[in-house]
């Protein structure tokens, strides 16, 4: 979601909106300009976009108080329902882990088995694995000199 003020509303550049619909705050432009996240929003779907953008600025209400004084100039909703790949739980064990059968080969992605779900966070939660992985497997990681 995308909303523009006409005033600043936060200084921060980011943040995250504990126990809210709306889950993330990026400061675009000097505070007037925010962009809104939410991961796994299917409850949002059926409504319209002035629902959600109520939703939105109420969330916003409650940690920036400058919200109450701003009017809103504009806004833009986003629905994309395949941003993030939503797995049942009970398809955890599908995915691979960052150690395969080949010898020195280690996988690393926001798809393997991690235990979080297929995001950005949980592909760098997946390149700490393989790392771990691959440094279990290391004999030597310094090449012997040259002769």
């Amino acid at each position: 979601m995308h909303l523009w003020f006409d005033r600043e509303i936060t200084t921060l550049p980011h943040a995250t909106l504990l126990d809210r619909t709306m889950q993330w705050m990026f400061n675009k432009n000097g505070g007037k300009y925010l962009q809104l996240v939410v991961s796994a929003s299917r409850d949002l779907t059926p409504l319209s976009r002035n629902e959600i953008v109520e939703i939105a600025i109420g969330d916003l209400r409650l940690y920036f108080p400058r919200v109450r004084e701003a009017r809103l100039l504009k806004s833009h909703v986003v629905k994309e329902q395949r941003a993030t790949f939503s797995g049942a739980p009970e398809t955890e064990h599908l995915r691979p882990s960052s150690e395969t059968a080949i010898p020195n080969l280690f996988l690393a992605g926001d798809w393997t088995r991690t235990g979080w779900p297929a995001t950005m966070e949980g592909a760098v939660r997946s390149g700490y694995l393989a790392a771990e992985a691959v440094c279990r497997g290391a004999q030597r990681f310094l090449v012997p000199d040259i002769a």
